[in-house]
């Protein structure tokens, strides 16, 4: 079942509002389930144009298995590619 999910990204504490589309997204995330082969792509419903997006992204997140997962969200502002690591229990 999809459920929204959404990520706010902060530098230094202060909330980040310069994302910038990148290839064609407000960002990309992928989701990997620890322990077996599970993997999810969950699609961003967050638009940005310009250099004006953030710091709350949304995503529609259908994450098929419970557990524990690894999240990796990349993500671009002033032309370079940042990713970040996150954790994600679903009960």
């Amino acid at each position: 079942m999809a459920q929204p999910l959404t990520v706010s990204i902060a530098k230094d504490g202060k909330p980040v509002t310069d994302l910038e589309p990148y290839v064609d997204a407000s960002a990309h995330l992928t989701a990997f389930h620890e322990g077996d082969a599970a993997f999810a792509h969950p699609h961003p419903t967050t638009k940005v144009s310009g250099d004006n997006g953030g710091p709350d992204l949304s995503f529609r997140a259908e994450l098929p298995t419970s557990g524990n997962w690894r999240l990796f969200l990349q993500f671009q502002t002033g032309g370079k590619l940042h990713t970040a690591a996150l954790a994600l229990r679903v009960g």
